[in-house]
């Protein structure tokens, strides 16, 4: 009776979760349609995220702000359900636990980015590389979003979900390399700054903090 009553728990979390991101793209679809059109097809129109590189926009935005809610929730949903496929043990802590990583990662990742980027005045070699890493991390969300609701309540097999958002990951990389080449190779000794302090450092630093 009890495993019962923790699967009924770990369904209805879901489902709140799902419901709430639906919420939130309301708002978006309320606030800026045409913006969420936008990132929702970001992988096939480049000039999307170029025109959205120019802009002034700040990342504090109202939109920018529920899309990374959106994106933040997306992403903990997704490693809560490929955890949980595997060990089997869905309950509210262990979701609430992945929900202030993420969020925490990503916070930590944008304060220490913007930090570094003013230091060093390079806010016009990294603009645009920037810009395209979040914009295609927002894309990312926006399709998975769909996927993670077939999986849950249809078609569950949790090796096409990781073939999926694999996919798309290996497809953002590709994208983000290949739209920013000019800027790595010209830009070399700050693209490697960025990685190591930006990518590197905060999944070492994660990584320590989970394991100690």
């Amino acid at each position: 009776m009890e495993a019962i009553e923790r699967n009924f728990l770990s369904d209805d979390l879901i489902t709140i979760t799902f419901l709430l991101g639906f919420v939130l793209l309301f708002l978006m679809k309320l606030y800026k349609p045409q913006r969420l059109l936008g990132y929702s097809i970001a992988f096939f129109t480049q000039g999307f995220i170029e025109k959205r590189s120019e802009e002034t926009t700040s990342l504090l935005s109202p939109f920018h702000g529920v899309m990374f809610t959106f994106s933040v929730i997306i992403i903990s949903l997704t490693f809560f359900t490929l955890i949980t496929s595997f060990t089997l043990e869905k309950n509210l802590f262990l979701f609430l636990l992945i929900l202030g990583v993420t969020a925490f990662y990503f916070i930590a990742k944008y304060l220490i980015s913007y930090l570094i980027i003013n230091v060093f005045s390079m806010q016009e070699d990294l603009n645009y590389f920037l810009y395209s890493k979040n914009g295609y991390l927002y894309s990312i969300c926006l399709w998975i979003f769909p996927v993670l609701i077939i999986n849950q309540y249809w078609f569950k097999d949790i090796f096409f979900l990781l073939f999926f958002i694999t996919l798309l990951l290996v497809f953002r990389v590709y994208l983000i390399l290949t739209n920013n080449k000019r800027m790595i190779f010209n830009q070399f000794f700050y693209f490697i700054l960025y990685f190591c302090t930006l990518e590197l450092a905060p999944l070492l630093i994660l990584y320590k903090t989970i394991t100690i």
